[in-house]
């Protein structure tokens, strides 16, 4: 049997082991899949979705010690944050251990996490620092466009002072690195300026001539095809039409609004430069909706499928 592709439950107080059980239904006869968690939790999501278990469950030491945690939808819970991320932790592990292919992690809830202890901003830090890979980019993805962020959760006021040339050409690699994993045929990565009409030669900050443009040029220099600072309220148009395969935000909701107003029902996030393959689906846990059984997993199979396609398992294996 191959490598099965993970599926942790993310925060079990929300939508994430329903839409995991969902996804994991539409896309269990073309895809090794397996559930990472205790019994307990996936037993809950069955239940209420009345949708079976598919395939085999992957567990821990850490997790099996675990007691079980009476689940109240939209209700922020230490304990059910202290599951999400071990299930994370017990996923790598089986990654590094060959027994697995890929990882997608469900959508959790920052607070339950800190709660639990875990002082990491999100999954994606976690991965980063259980993997010890300081050089890793989140990439959020459509049907119409991918957008790699040089920063993601921080203060708006921070961003100016966060984006440095290394973070940027970084990330320019990362791109053309994917892209190359993908097999693109020609990989064409756009790098957004920071300020409104990429500054105007300096009239509206000094970012883009002093930052991004010698970043562009570095990679430019290794023969990467990486243009810009393109002004950031017309560059996402172009991408959409076919221009370009990557667009380099500089900051969270300059690359997440145009993305998610476009593609939400297909938004996907992929941690790039891991030794593992992780992808997610690109929105929250949803409170609001959680236990209803009425969240949409279009994102869920979305980021199935991406796992699937970077970590080369076929289709009907």
């Amino acid at each position: 049997m191959p490598p099965a592709i993970l599926i942790t439950p993310g925060d079990a107080a929300g939508i994430g082991p329903e839409v995991a059980l969902k996804a994991a239904a539409h896309l269990a006869a073309r895809y090794p899949l397996s559930l990472v968690g205790p019994a307990w939790l996936w037993e809950h999501a069955a239940r209420y979705t009345r949708i079976a278990m598919p395939g085999p469950r992957i567990s821990s030491a850490a997790l099996d010690a675990l007691p079980p945690v009476e689940i109240v939808h939209g209700s922020v819970n230490a304990a059910l944050g202290r599951v999400a991320m071990e299930s994370i932790r017990a996923a790598v592990a089986a990654c590094a251990q060959g027994t697995a292919a890929a990882l997608v992690t469900a959508p959790l809830t920052k607070a339950g996490i800190h709660a639990a202890g875990y002082h990491e901003a999100g999954q994606t830090d976690f991965l980063a620092a259980l993997t010890q890979t300081p050089r890793h980019a989140m990439m959020l993805s459509c049907d119409c466009m991918r957008v790699v962020l040089v920063t993601h959760h921080q203060a708006l006021r921070s961003v100016a002072d966060a984006i440095s040339h290394d973070a940027i050409f970084e990330k320019i690699l990362l791109c053309h690195e994917t892209g190359r994993r993908l097999r693109l045929p020609h990989i064409r990565i756009a790098v957004a300026a920071l300020n409104p009409h990429a500054s105007e030669a300096g009239a509206f900050g000094d970012e883009e001539q002093r930052v991004i443009a010698p970043a562009i040029a570095a990679a430019r220099a290794q023969g990467i095809d990486a243009t810009g600072p393109h002004v950031p309220d017309a560059v996402f148009r172009s991408a959409v039409h076919g221009d370009y395969d990557f667009v380099v935000a500089m900051y969270h909701d300059q690359g997440l609004i145009p993305l998610k107003l476009l593609g939400f029902e297909s938004s996907v996030n992929t941690t790039l430069g891991l030794p593992v393959v992780r992808t997610a689906p690109g929105h929250g846990s949803a409170y609001d909706i959680a236990g209803r059984n009425c969240a949409n997993p279009a994102p869920m199979i979305a980021a199935i499928r991406m796992a699937a396609d970077l970590a080369g398992v076929d289709a009907g294996q």
